[in-house]
């Protein structure tokens, strides 16, 4: 073999495998790192919140009964032995419920409409009858209702002293307040002396 031919033969051989290496190198894949990032989100749960509830008790007070609440009437008078008994209720003619509690005040008037003065009346229990013996206590009446009240009196004449006539009393609830008149068909002559009232109780 000439010189010139293995010279073309070595230089073919060194472009062959600078070809073969260079395709190797044009094929050669690059690792490749993929990072895949997820984006975190952090979701905070919003709890609602309540406005505190607020509870509102209503108490109902019921209000002192006024005279104006009431009308009067005379139930009978009774008497012996020197002692009268009257018996007056009083009937809730207003709306709503009230509190009657304690003893009434009375005063006294003629037939004429004037004040009949000299008696002093004062508080007892002592009653025959059962409700005006016991002690005072508070009755809350509706509309229509009745409470009642019984004046205890001497009809005796002390020495020479007539006793008044009274064709009227009137009872006060509270006292400056307007009065509930109790007329008498026939009028009572209650004299000093044991001239008494009993606590307000339920008609």
């Amino acid at each position: 073999m000439s010189r010139v031919t293995r010279n073309l033969l070595l230089a073919i051989a060194i472009v062959v495998v600078g070809l073969g290496a260079g395709y190797t190198i044009g094929h050669r894949t690059a690792s490749t790192t993929t990072t895949s990032i997820t984006p975190t989100t952090s979701t905070t749960a919003a709890t609602p919140t309540s406005a505190p509830t607020s509870t509102t008790t209503t108490t109902v007070s019921l209000t002192t009964c006024r005279g104006s609440d009431f009308t009067g009437a005379n139930v009978g008078s009774e008497g012996a032995a020197g002692t009268g008994y009257d018996i007056m209720t009083l009937t809730k003619v207003s709306t709503g419920s009230c509190v009657v509690d304690g003893y009434p005040i009375v005063s006294f008037f003629s037939a004429k409409g004037v004040v009949v003065t000299g008696l002093s009346v004062g508080d007892a229990t002592n009653f025959p009858v059962g409700p005006a013996h016991g002690a005072p206590s508070a009755h809350t009446v509706t509309s229509g209702g009745k409470v009642d009240l019984q004046l205890r009196y001497s009809d005796l004449p002390v020495g020479t002293t007539a006793c008044p006539s009274v064709a009227q009393v009137n009872v006060q609830l509270v006292a400056g307040d307007a009065s509930v008149p109790v007329s008498f068909p026939y009028p009572i002559s209650p004299c000093g002396g044991s001239l008494v009232v009993s606590p307000f109780y339920p008609g």
